[in-house]
């Protein structure tokens, strides 16, 4: 950042700072700082992106910000909120063409706090009314991130919800499309791809390719620790949790599961605390542990509670009447 400003002061371009700024926190800050405090950095170049008249910026910017607040594990009913704001101003700012992936993301939202009657399409005046009008559009104009977004909210809805098949080709789709820098959605992608590849490996034929591309996981990530062991170490310990599982090596994956909850609250990812939980109680559970399989689930319970998954909350509880 410091040589960024000695660049542009040079050439007296100080109206691209906030530009700058943003792709500084979602290109290179991503790896080296924690999530929490880009947050802080987007919301910053949102408002001095609209002093300097970078409207576009400034909605490209809000999206971002919502992606970072959901990887932290922020109240989702903030969340929510903010998402139905940022509708708002981008649409009287007339710039939403330029942030059409803000409106699956929004859905993805909704979904998870169970809030099934609101419409984040209502504002756009166009041909798309939901996310497969949404995919279809980016399909035909070669909007790759616009597809990769819209197949990341389904990746990650078919995880929380167990649709797993659904989450697997979704990870695939998002894949084929994947295009430039490895940004937030690629960390997103690799996370959850990884568990979902864990669940199937226990539950498909086809053993091997799951296993595959969740040891693949496993070792983007232990590559991405090295780089910031606050944003990764947790996500990390539980991927390899879950592939101890599947080679039968209990000891070792209850020691990774207890790890993934331990950095998970430490470093105050509560959505990530409550999956490690709940899966380390599915652990605890296929191994005949039923009472400690009662307590890790209530705990994961409490977690998705806290993190406002409403509609995913009660979905599970249901399931386990």
């Amino acid at each position: 950042e410091k040589l960024a400003l000695v660049i542009l002061d040079r050439f007296d371009a100080h109206s691209r700072y906030p530009k700058v700024k943003f792709y500084l926190t979602i290109f290179a800050a991503t790896w080296k700082v924690p999530f929490q405090s880009s947050i802080v950095e987007l919301q910053s170049c949102h408002r001095e992106l609209l002093l300097v008249g970078d409207i576009e910026f400034a909605a490209f910017s809000s999206q971002r910000y919502i992606k970072y607040c959901i990887i932290c594990g922020k109240s989702l009913i903030d969340v929510e909120k903010e998402c139905a704001a940022i509708s708002m101003e981008v649409s009287k700012l007339n710039q939403m063409n330029n942030t059409l992936g803000h409106m699956c993301i929004h859905m993805m939202v909704l979904e998870l706090i169970g809030e099934r009657s609101r419409d984040p399409f209502a504002l756009y005046k166009g041909p798309i009314s939901n996310c497969e009008d949404l995919l279809a559009y980016a399909s035909d104009n070669g909007l790759f991130a616009i597809m990769q977004t819209t197949h990341l909210c389904r990746l990650v809805l078919g995880f929380f919800f167990e649709r797993y098949t659904e989450a697997a080709s979704m990870a695939e789709q998002f894949r084929q499309c994947h295009k430039g820098l490895h940004s937030l959605n690629y960390i997103l992608h690799a996370f959850f791809e990884g568990l979902v590849s864990f669940q199937l490996a226990r539950r498909s034929e086809t053993r091997s390719k799951w296993i595959t591309l969740g040891e693949a996981a496993i070792q983007t990530f232990r590559s991405w620790v090295t780089h910031s062991s606050w944003n990764f170490e947790n996500k990390l310990a539980l991927l390899e949790a879950e592939s101890y599982f599947c080679r039968g090596k209990y000891n070792e994956a209850e020691n990774k599961y207890e790890d993934a909850i331990k950095y998970s609250r430490i470093h105050r990812f509560v959505h990530e605390e409550a999956i490690a939980m709940e899966l380390y109680s599915s652990f605890l559970k296929a191994c005949g542990r039923v009472d400690e399989y009662s307590t890790l689930f209530a705990g994961a319970m409490d977690c998705y509670k806290k993190w406002g998954a409403f509609g995913l909350l009660k979905k599970k509880q249901f399931q386990t009447k």
